[in-house]
């Protein structure tokens, strides 16, 4: 655990009306103060149109960069950026298939995608 370097400073900022224990104090600084970069990666993965709609599409199977360009009416090289994103994030997979590089859910894309959609 992550000590509180300066407890008194915290307390004076807290108006004195306002019961808190020092556990409770404590968690709370803890978790404010935990590193977000994962989080913030997956929340800006599928917080764009077209990463969503991908997201949506490999929900009917695992499909091919191909499939995407026709679908979304989207440029190879931008939907590259995207599908890049959303590997990045965790939230796809992908795999050569003969001539062609195909997509998948992960396990983390397909509870993502169940949490949002819900």
């Amino acid at each position: 655990m992550t000590k509180i370097s300066n407890k008194s400073s915290l307390r004076r900022k807290i108006p004195k009306s306002y019961t808190i224990s020092e556990k409770s104090l404590k968690q709370v600084y803890d978790v404010t103060r935990a590193d977000t970069k994962e989080t913030l990666k997956i929340l800006n993965a599928v917080a764009h149109p077209i990463r969503l709609r991908i997201l949506r599409a490999l929900e009917v199977k695992e499909l091919c960069v191909c499939v995407f360009v026709a679908a979304l009416n989207c440029k190879y090289s931008k939907l590259s950026y995207h599908l890049k994103l959303l590997k990045t994030a965790g939230l796809i997979k992908s795999k050569k298939d003969k001539n062609f590089l195909s997509y998948n859910h992960t396990k983390l894309g397909k509870k993502i995608l169940n949490v949002i959609e819900s």
